[in-house]
């Protein structure tokens, strides 16, 4: 694909059962490689039986908009790629659950995971974004389930309402605010959401939306750009994100409290 040689690493259950296992596909964080990403994640503490995939981006990196390395700077077409991806695991591991295929990714990856939100949204039953909002136009997006999580200490976004807009490589950012209201309405979702409080995190969740879909917005207080590990009281960005695809189930449902 664009001539390159792409790659992905792959960690499921050692042998098929009779039960569909649901698919995951993270992608990694500018600068790091997938058997790093698979570590930091730590999904596979989460999820139980799953086929976990991990991508590798072009240069570490990926091309999802404004921002960032060498994917972008070569023009590398990974929406192509990653749809490549999911079309690949749904075909070879027979026991893949085609309506549970989620994608989450992690700054980077996160970018990476709305530009696939908006540009093949289809493919994913729900997808999750840490410490990154867009970093390309999506005037008119799909409806598609989408969790947002970020931290207040990050120093990369502002989550807003107020508060100056960043500006990476000449594009405004949304605020994490504004990313979510844009799929609030793109999902139909009730104005005021349900919320919810453990320990140093707060979540508001939009249910009962028109498309049959929801959104959630999981903030940590304080913190930073780092992946959040949780602790006794507060849960971590892989059980957030997992509690989130869990209860989604596949793109046809909603989503519980």
């Amino acid at each position: 694909m664009d001539g390159l040689p792409r790659s992905y690493l792959l960690a499921r259950p050692w042998a098929p059962g009779e039960a569909r296992l649901p698919v995951l596909v993270d992608l990694h964080g500018c600068c790091v490689t997938p058997e790093y990403e698979q570590k930091r994640s730590g999904f596979a503490d989460v999820t139980g039986p799953a086929i976990l995939v991990y991508p590798t981006g072009v240069g570490q990196s990926w091309n999802a908009g404004s921002c960032c390395g060498p994917a972008r700077a070569a023009g590398v077409d990974d929406v192509a790629f990653l749809t490549a991806v999911v079309d690949k695991v749904l075909d070879t591991q027979t026991d893949a659950d085609s309506g549970r295929v989620f994608l989450v990714g992690y700054s980077n990856g996160g970018k990476m995971a709305l530009r696939m939100a908006c540009a093949a949204p289809r493919h994913f039953a729900a997808v999750a974004s840490y410490a990154a909002v867009g970093s390309m136009p999506c005037p008119d997006p799909a409806p598609v389930s989408l969790l947002e999580i970020a931290a207040t200490g990050d120093p990369e976004l502002t989550i807003g309402p107020g508060g100056p807009p960043r500006t990476v490589d000449g594009y405004t950012q949304p605020t994490v605010d504004g990313q979510v209201e844009q799929y609030r309405r793109a999902n139909r979702c009730p104005a005021t959401p349900t919320i919810r409080a453990q320990g140093s995190l707060t979540t508001s969740t939009w249910s009962g939306c028109g498309t049959g879909r929801c959104v959630r917005l999981a903030v940590y207080q304080g913190g930073s750009h780092d992946w959040p590990a949780g602790d006794d009281l507060t849960p971590s960005a892989a059980q957030v994100t997992w509690d989130f695809f869990s209860t989604v189930g596949n793109a046809a449902a909603g989503c519980r409290h």
